[in-house]
């Protein structure tokens, strides 16, 4: 599994937590009595989450939003009545600007295509052994360098590319495969910038 992935989990784990002793902490006392919860214990164990997320950076604003929630869940009476707030319109209001969060960071993770490439790193050695394997026409071995992950752009000490190469000798698979693995048809030799 991956670092993202890990990281995701553990700030999904985190969260659901939260979340959960934000509920248990907002319960009528005889449902906790009932289920043998003991309410002065709930407040410190949410607090300790919840300093544990930020100490963990996880999502400042996502926090923020479910720290806010649980302030607002368990404002006083007595300042509602002094700011002249609506607990349940508060609690309404903050429940709606986490379902927007959700819904816009759930929006951030669906792939666009519009996601700048990854670019790779030159590689000469690569880039020549490729341009020799297109003049061979050996389509194993162009497809055995493919493999590797270097830049398909990147001009030889002759001032041409892959792509240009494939083209000069006429090998159409050379080109497709090229092309399919990313190599850009703009690239302009550096010989011609001296003509």
């Amino acid at each position: 599994m991956d670092i993202v992935k890990q990281k995701q989990i553990r700030e999904w784990t985190l969260l659901s937590l939260v979340g959960a002793m934000a509920l248990l902490s907002n319960l009528p006392a005889p449902v906790l009595a009932e289920w043998h919860i003991d309410p002065g214990v709930i407040m410190p164990i949410l607090g300790l989450l919840v300093m544990l997320a930020l100490m963990l950076y996880v999502r400042f604003f996502f926090f923020l939003l479910f720290t806010l929630l649980i302030i607002g869940s368990n404002l006083p009476d007595t300042w509602a009545e002094r700011y002249g707030l609506s607990r349940e319109i508060f609690m309404a209001t903050l429940i709606a600007l986490i379902c927007v969060y959700l819904l816009n960071y759930g929006l951030k993770l669906l792939p666009t295509g519009l996601e700048p490439k990854k670019k790779s790193a030159p590689n000469p050695d690569a880039t020549t052994a490729l341009i020799k394997a297109i003049e061979r026409d050996n389509l194993p071995h162009i497809k055995s360098v493919l493999s590797f992950d270097f830049d398909l752009d990147a001009p030889s000490e002759q001032g041409i590319t892959p792509l240009m190469s494939a083209a000069q000798k006429g090998n159409l698979e050379a080109v497709e495969m090229l092309l399919k693995r990313g190599a850009s048809a703009l690239v302009r030799s550096p010989l011609w910038e001296r003509l």
